[in-house]
């Protein structure tokens, strides 16, 4: 006895063997309902995959050099990627789309994009936007994922994203440890010298405009100048920084680690040495007492 299912269904393991009477049958009629519930959900899926894949396979995707890319492959962006990145490309997360990494190729290279699509009645639509931002120190076209993402010591696994390139980063790494040093030699104000001391040696990236301090914590970052009344931005090191890798879909981690800044092995000896050299030029006592907290 049939009951208008596929005819593959009626072979189907779950329902066992059927007798002439079709009583054998009958009793398998949860399964029968459940494989076409499955079949039914499946047929669905392909569907909206079909539908996605033209829509995504119709956008434009371009390298650095502004080269046209290929549409390779897609999926779903997974929701914990999807938050860090929302949390510099606001579009992400608005409702009423899905979230789509796409791969695309040129010449055996392959970079990653993040689309999202508006849903209509849960359904994909042609309403397809490639999400893009732009380096805050080159000023180029930059997809999330060739955007540099951080996180903070005091929360090592909740990272965020920064829109600055690898390569941008890279111009900042030789400079950062002398600005440091810069601040202290020729402190703002006292509060400011203060603070910084009792930080002490900052030795990986750190940058208020590129890698600000969440909310929560800022008022450890934070000095008022006396005399000007002007909120001054303390550095605060990341802890970590990464990158998405296209090739081999994961993240790469990047060094933090500032040029000219001593070693793990050599930081006591260096900070002792450095703390020695302000005393000198502000007078010990001085020194000692903002250590001290004074």
């Amino acid at each position: 006895r049939r009951i208008g299912l596929p005819l593959e269904l009626y072979s189907h393991p779950l329902l066992g063997t059927t007798g002439s009477c079709g009583s054998c049958f009958d009793k398998g009629l949860g399964s029968v309902s459940a494989i076409a519930a499955a079949t039914e959900t499946r047929v669905a899926d392909i569907m909206e995959d079909e539908s996605v894949s033209k829509v995504l396979a119709g956008l434009a995707y371009k390298n650095a050099d502004d080269g046209e890319m290929s549409f390779a492959s897609y999926r779903p962006l997974d929701e914990a990627r999807k938050q860090v990145i929302a949390s510099a490309f606001a579009e992400v997360g608005e409702a009423g789309y899905k979230v789509y990494a796409v791969s695309a190729d040129k010449d055996g290279d392959t970079k990653d994009f993040i689309v999202r699509v508006k849903l209509v009645e849960g359904q994909p639509t042609a309403d397809a936007k490639v999400i893009m931002g732009s380096c805050q120190i080159m000023f180029e076209d930059l997809s999330p994922c060739d955007c540099i993402e951080y996180a903070f010591p005091e929360a090592p696994d909740e990272f965020r994203i920064a829109q600055l390139s690898q390569d941008a980063l890279e111009t900042y790494r030789g400079m950062k440890f002398e600005n440091w040093k810069s601040m202290l030699m020729t402190p703002t104000c006292e509060a400011q010298f203060r603070r910084m001391l009792q930080i002490g040696m900052i030795s990986r990236f750190y940058d208020p405009q590129l890698f600000p301090t969440p909310e929560s914590l800022r008022s450890k970052y934070q000095v008022q100048d006396e005399k000007t009344g002007k909120t001054i931005e303390l550095p605060h090191p990341v802890a970590a920084l990464r990158i998405w890798d296209a090739s081999k879909q994961s993240y790469r981690p990047i060094d933090t680690q500032l040029t000219g800044a001593p070693s793990a092995a050599e930081a006591d000896t260096w900070w002792g040495d450095f703390v020695k050299e302000l005393a000198a030029k502000h007078g010990a006592e001085y020194i000692q007492g903002l250590l001290g907290g004074k």
